[in-house]
């Protein structure tokens, strides 16, 4: 199966979450005979019953590539984390549809995996996320499980929406003419250099050692330049699709304005990026309305108030 990576832009170099290719999403997964385990009725109940996904939580081989080295979820952490993807995921998209949660019923992943650790790779670095042809969506590092880490959940919410999002485009294709907006300036898999040039770029400038942030930073302006919100956004029309989404659904309002939409002053060089980015997110946010009578901005409001709540606490 082809196999393309998705970086995080926010987090280190060795740091991944991998997606598939295959835009199909025609699949339905095997049968698994039903159980008295707590945790196996907890997702018939709340996840195959009433949205037909099967969640795989105990360790078998074929559901995760074996050039990864991993280690199974806990036992402690699965039924929390089938309540995160519920609370962050699921009812946000009940709450905001006006079909009464048939739009999640419709659309969300057959199936989906839950893996302890993250995807260690035989380089050393590691993989976030993965994710088959948006039908299988597979969730990492749920063995450092924390919702008062915030960066832990975003990372784990990033997955889960940029994914659900390729269903969506994969089912009811591409806005119109988003492709058009940046379609000379994506770089296919040269996303890849983006960071490599970043470092280059730092070094050139005297600083010899730069920092992952550093870094991160000088690659996340190269990708806005080119009118895409991460390095990995600039692949494709999909993954800037993807990201775009996810990142507006789980960004604070201020901070995606600053980041991604408003003319800087002293940053006069991203200004053309941001216009295009801007047009982007306007013929997204039609696109939702237009089909499914969804408000991506309504929707961010319910998910983020959310993450604050347990901030809070």
């Amino acid at each position: 199966m082809k196999r393309s990576i998705l970086y995080i832009c926010c987090l280190s170099l060795c740091c991944f979450m991998s997606c598939s290719d295959d835009e199909s999403t025609n699949y339905v997964p095997e049968s698994k005979e039903l159980s008295t385990d707590e945790i196996d009725v907890y997702f018939q109940e709340n996840f195959q019953e009433k949205y037909g996904s099967t969640v795989r939580w105990q360790w078998i081989d074929k559901y995760v590539d074996i050039n990864y080295i991993v280690a199974p979820a806990m036992r402690k952490v699965l039924i929390p984390t089938g309540e995160m993807i519920r609370r962050f995921w699921i009812e946000p998209f009940i709450l905001e549809s006006k079909a009464s949660g048939e739009f999640i019923r419709k659309h969300f992943p057959p199936e989906i995996v839950c893996v302890g650790s993250e995807l260690r790779n035989a380089d050393g670095t590691r993989t976030l996320g993965y994710a088959d042809a948006g039908v299988r969506i597979t969730l990492t590092e749920l063995n450092y499980f924390d919702l008062t880490n915030r960066e832990w959940v975003i990372q784990q919410l990033h997955t889960m929406h940029h994914e659900f999002s390729h269903i969506i485009h994969q089912t009811y294709k591409m806005p119109n003419g988003f492709n058009k907006i940046t379609e000379d300036t994506y770089t296919g898999q040269a996303w890849k250099d983006i960071n490599t040039n970043a470092q280059a770029e730092l070094i050139e400038k005297g600083i010899s050692s730069p920092t992952t942030h550093e870094i991160d930073s000088v690659a996340q302006n190269m990708a806005i330049q080119r009118g895409m919100l991460t390095p990995y956004g600039t692949s494709s029309e999909f993954e800037d699709f993807a990201e775009l989404v996810s990142l507006y659904l789980l960004t604070e309002p201020a901070v995606f304005e600053e980041t991604y939409i408003a003319s800087d002053p002293k940053r006069t060089f991203l200004d053309e990026g941001k216009a295009n980015i801007n047009k982007k997110l306007a013929l997204v946010k039609e696109y939702y309305v237009s089909n499914f009578s969804i408000d991506l901005t309504h929707l961010r409001e319910i998910i983020l108030q959310r993450l604050n709540e347990i901030s809070m606490k």
